[in-house]
């Protein structure tokens, strides 16, 4: 994977990996949150991508999509 990093950030301050042209967050930085076991419930089924440098990387499109949830309601998607 060529890594191509710009300094972007999401919800809660993650900072934004862009990777192939996609997208991430990384796992490691969403544990340091203290709903993180919260959004692991939520995250069950969800494609991840393994990384050697990174780590597990999550899809932007899905955390914001969680984060979104989150601030609105409280609640994640199987709630």
């Amino acid at each position: 994977m060529s890594s191509n990093n710009k300094e972007r950030t999401t919800y809660f301050g993650l900072k934004v990996y862009n990777i192939d042209n996609q997208d991430y967050v990384r796992e490691e930085d969403i544990k340091k949150l203290p709903f993180y076991n919260f959004w692991k419930t939520s995250a069950t089924g969800s494609t991840c991508i393994a990384d050697d440098k990174l780590g597990i990387l999550i899809h932007l499109y899905d955390w914001e999509e969680f984060s979104v949830l989150f601030i609105k309601t409280g609640k994640h998607r199987y709630m």
